[in-house]
């Protein structure tokens, strides 16, 4: 936890509890925060322009979260039958709605996603974590919404496509390699799709087992998808 503005660092943490919450408990509990401060810290005080970073096991920022006042509540020590010392807080409602999305940072700190396909691995309930960590990792890396791939052809397989969150993590995958981003939403792959366009050339999208992701997304979804890869030039072949 940094400041925004300087990044001085208020609390060095090695996990936190309660941040990434299912909408239902997001207002609900505590933040355990399972760290010690780097310098004088008053407890029962707010810590004002909180940044949360995620950093990874060379302490490189990965992943950051505006988080705005944090409220110390207490600390606790090692003979709380806690995990490791650390803070009880309140972040004044501010949560991340992805419940998972911890679980994916942890996973991405010890070295990223390597292999591809590793998304689909997961249960689709984790599938909107997963692409959320993606696209809050790719912009924190300080990459553009666009296309970083050199090839002329990307493939999808929609084996692996079971709604629209998996979609997207394919669609980045396969444009921007494992861990990559394209797109979250429509608009969202739209930006890519027009930053793309404006910085190199197009490509074709082989979409694989297309009728598979049509059955599981529904037309509803994947039509508009198709008509805004196409308006913007991308070659979109259906297999």
């Amino acid at each position: 936890m940094v400041d925004e503005d300087s990044e001085a660092p208020y609390i060095l943490a090695q996990d936190i509890e309660g941040f990434f919450a299912d909408s239902r408990h997001a207002h609900d509990e505590d933040v355990l925060i399972f760290g010690s401060a780097v310098g004088p810290i008053r407890v029962g005080a707010d810590l004002l322009d909180v940044e949360l970073q995620v950093v990874d096991a060379m302490g490189r920022m990965i992943g950051r979260y505006f988080v705005g006042r944090v409220g110390l509540r207490s600390e606790f020590g090692a003979e709380s039958g806690r995990a490791s010392p650390g803070f009880v807080a309140t972040f004044y409602g501010y949560t991340s709605p992805y419940a998972a999305a911890g679980a994916v940072w942890r996973r991405w700190a010890t070295g990223g996603p390597m292999r591809r396909g590793e998304w689909a691995r997961s249960p689709v309930s984790c599938h909107a974590s997963w692409l959320h960590v993606a696209q809050n990792a790719w912009f924190a890396a300080g990459h553009a919404a666009q296309r970083y791939g050199v090839g002329d052809i990307c493939e999808l397989d929609g084996e692996l496509i079971l709604g629209e969150a998996s979609f997207y993590c394919a669609l980045g995958e396969s444009v921007n390699g494992p861990g990559g981003y394209f797109g979250s939403t429509l608009d969202g792959l739209a930006d890519c799709l027009a930053t793309t366009r404006a910085t190199s050339s197009m490509f074709e999208l082989i979409w694989k087992r297309y009728d598979d992701t049509r059955e599981r997304m529904g037309e509803a979804l994947v039509s508009p998808i198709i008509e805004v890869l196409r308006e913007f030039g991308v070659r979109v072949t259906l297999r």
